[in-house]
């Protein structure tokens, strides 16, 4: 037998994790129709709340932590481009031709855009209070929701939570003091400071 081109197939990964959530959101309607809002559309929910966090707790938004959220964000860009390269993952409803159950890329699944933000959310929440338990739950919930609709692979969104917690904590390790403690947007005078 020769290794003609026609041979050769895309093998088929085994990921008990990913095909149990697809297999859950497929039978039932309901569930099917979460684990697409959570896979598509809550993403959009956490970066509006990440912003309301950011208007609501100014006063902790100082320059050093605009900085460290920039530079994590920029680590994140670079650490995905490197590790995508060097990770190549057919995603799910390719290795295993079936259709998704909401529109996904046909590129390289690793890693998942959407978890990664999302975990760069929580980080960034960790730094302006203790709302980033909830944004942690927004991660897990879109993580889920990327594995239902075959989007993705679990290699892919734990590379994901794994790339933006290297990203953030190498941010958080820089040494900024000093001018970089002050209020990026500081309150003017009679404003009430937020809790």
């Amino acid at each position: 037998m020769g290794w003609g081109a026609a041979e050769v197939q895309t093998p088929v990964m085994t990921d008990p994790i990913q095909q149990a959530a697809h297999h859950a959101a497929l039978q039932s309607p309901v569930l099917r129709q979460v684990m697409v809002v959570l896979a598509a559309d809550l993403i959009a929910l956490l970066a509006a709340a990440f912003a309301a966090l950011l208007i609501v707790r100014r006063a902790n938004l100082t320059r050093g932590t605009a900085v460290r959220i920039g530079l994590s964000g920029t680590l994140a860009v670079l650490l995905t481009l490197l590790l995508g390269h060097a990770v190549h993952d057919p995603r799910p409803f390719l290795a295993e031709h079936y259709v998704p159950l909401t529109h996904a890329a046909t590129d390289n699944g690793f890693p998942s855009d959407h978890v990664l933000v999302a975990a760069l959310l929580t980080g960034w929440a960790a730094w302006l209070g203790r709302w980033w338990p909830g944004f942690a739950v927004g991660t897990v919930a879109i993580a889920a929701g990327r594995l239902g609709v075959g989007a993705h692979h679990t290699l892919d969104v734990l590379g994901s939570v794994v790339i933006a917690g290297l990203s953030v904590l190498a941010a958080h390790l820089v040494p900024l003091s000093g001018g970089w403690t002050a209020p990026l947007l500081p309150l003017r005078r009679g404003t009430l400071m937020p809790r």
